[in-house]
């Protein structure tokens, strides 16, 4: 395990981001903090917001999210899940983004249009609310963690330069997959894959990276020690690869 310190991803991979549970530390108050504040989403924002009468479903719909972090999402599994239409669930989807509760990551086609038409994929802007089976849930976590990151880097630039800048996830029909995929002005500029341990450059990262030449191929490992370059991917703890990302320069 990395030294817990504040500038290790260890808090927000323990308590979440928020500043309470954060500064904290405590795992029992962070849960309680955690939960009121789901509940009062719920059931304050979002009936302000307008008229959800299936409160109950949408928080099921909340909880069935946080077990498919880093997952792609059927619309119509969940809708069956539910009992409700597949409309009603892609509307409370959005909600829950309004919210600020999630984001939505669409995947990289090319084609915004075909993107939209694809499964996406659901983070959270609270690390912590991911609740993936138990073998999964630190790899899904970490990659949440990334994710988030990832989004308040590209909304910073965004703010910064004007430029339009988008973050996809990549899958093709031979089930090759990168986390995450950047794009400015529609070109890919950065490929990155998120590992928990494993620091061999994955074998679609390093595909894509050929094919889609990028500015920059990235697998950010968190166990990882000191970073390294092997067939052109940079292999990057958390810390070196958030300190320096030169495309954005």
């Amino acid at each position: 395990m990395l030294p817990e310190t504040f500038a290790s991803p260890f808090r927000l991979m323990t308590v979440g981001g928020f500043p309470e549970p954060f500064l904290s530390l405590d795992e029992a108050e962070a849960a309680r903090w955690r939960r009121e504040r789901f509940d009062r989403i719920l059931r304050d924002d979002v009936r302000d917001l307008e008229n959800v009468r299936l409160l109950s479903t949408l928080s099921a719909l909340a909880d069935l999210l946080k077990e498919r972090v880093s997952s792609q999402i059927s619309y119509a599994n969940l809708a069956a899940d539910l009992e409700v239409a597949p409309k009603t669930i892609r509307h409370w989807i959005d909600l829950l983004a309004r919210m600020y509760m999630i984001f939505v990551v669409l995947p990289f086609t090319g084609k915004l249009t075909r993107a939209i038409q694809r499964p996406p994929r659901i983070y959270f802007y609270d690390n912590m609310d991911v609740e993936t089976p138990p073998d999964k849930l630190l790899g899904a976590r970490f990659e949440n963690l990334i994710a988030t990151h990832l989004l308040k880097r590209l909304q910073f630039l965004e703010d910064k330069t004007g430029e339009r800048l988008a973050l996809h996830y990549l899958r093709d029909r031979d089930q090759r997959e990168v986390d995450f995929v950047i794009t400015k002005k529609k070109e890919v500029v950065e490929l990155i894959e998120v590992k928990y341990s494993d620091e061999a450059p994955s074998a679609s990262l390093r595909h894509y990276a050929k094919v889609l030449k990028p500015k920059r191929a990235v697998q950010v490992v968190y166990t990882l020690g000191r970073g390294f370059t092997k067939d052109g991917i940079e292999v990057l703890s958390p810390i070196e690869y958030f300190s320096n990302p030169p495309w954005a320069t």
